[in-house]
């Protein structure tokens, strides 16, 4: 017989480091949803006493090892089905298992289904006869949840459950997203922010590290204050959308106040 388990995903990081050091990392690793995006996370494991036993001391964890009381039907031994039952008995769902968006019918408050490759849970009750758009249309209905696991393309977070958070539980890595081309990665808990390079995200490349932005070959031009910060031969920079190298040291005067002292290049 084998074991499955739940914990909330405020406490799955936890729950993994206690049994890390004996079982390994990341035992908890199955994301469970509810309406507003994952709230907790599962785990199946094949019969083993020392785990069951380690689990079982675990705070905020439920253990079902298989044992029913006296009277009651006996567990099922298929595991994928005793997850599902373990699962919605914490009223979530197991992304695996949501039923396709229908075009038809109701879908009611807290169902989980999926669409166009997402993850999408119900809000409120409602008819899809009546909302038959993309549920995109009807935020107020139903919302996309986004993969703890997969960098997906940006949208706009509508509350706290769906803000980008500095440490994901279940890759222990600050969220990351796609936006305009590039890869983001947010610098601060609970971003809602669009992302551009400031304050809130950073731009990361495939491995992960940050990417610098190149130095900008022509710089605007700024008005130097003394010869310390004055022009130098060759000081690139750009001046009312034109680009110019300095002929001159010491050059306090932009393009335009005097011309002699810049090249025109573009």
């Amino acid at each position: 017989m084998s074991i499955v388990a739940i914990v909330p995903v405020a406490h799955m990081k936890a729950a993994n480091d206690a049994l890390a050091g004996s079982f390994g990392p990341n035992n908890f690793s199955v994301p469970a949803y509810g309406g507003t995006g994952v709230t907790h996370a599962a785990l199946h494991a094949w019969d083993d006493p020392a785990f069951i036993a380690a689990l079982k001391l675990l705070p905020n964890v439920v253990v079902d090892d298989g044992t029913r009381p006296e009277g009651q039907p006996p567990a099922s031994t298929d595991p994928i089905t005793r997850t599902r039952e373990l699962i919605e008995a914490q009223g979530a769902k197991w992304g695996a298992q949501a039923p396709a968006l229908p075009t038809t019918g109701n879908v009611t408050a807290g169902g989980l289904y999926s669409f166009e490759d997402g993850m999408w849970g119900v809000i409120q009750t409602f008819s899809r006869t009546t909302y038959g758009a993309h549920p995109s249309t009807y935020p107020a209905l139903i919302r996309r949840l986004r993969d703890p696991y997969k960098t997906e393309a940006w949208r706009q977070p509508l509350d706290q459950f769906d803000s980008f958070k500095l440490v994901n539980p279940f890759t222990g890595k600050a969220d990351t997203t796609l936006y305009g081309g590039k890869t983001w990665r947010t610098k601060v808990d609970n971003n809602v922010w669009e992302p551009v390079a400031g304050a809130q995200w950073e731009e990361i490349d495939a491995q992960g590290n940050v990417v610098v932005p190149p130095v900008e070959e022509y710089p605007a031009w700024v008005q130097p204050t003394g010869g310390h910060d004055a022009y130098k031969i060759g000081d690139k920079v750009t001046f009312e959308g034109k680009r110019y190298t300095s002929k001159i040291d010491g050059n306090v005067w932009s393009p335009t106040a005097y011309p002699a002292g810049w090249q025109l290049v573009a």
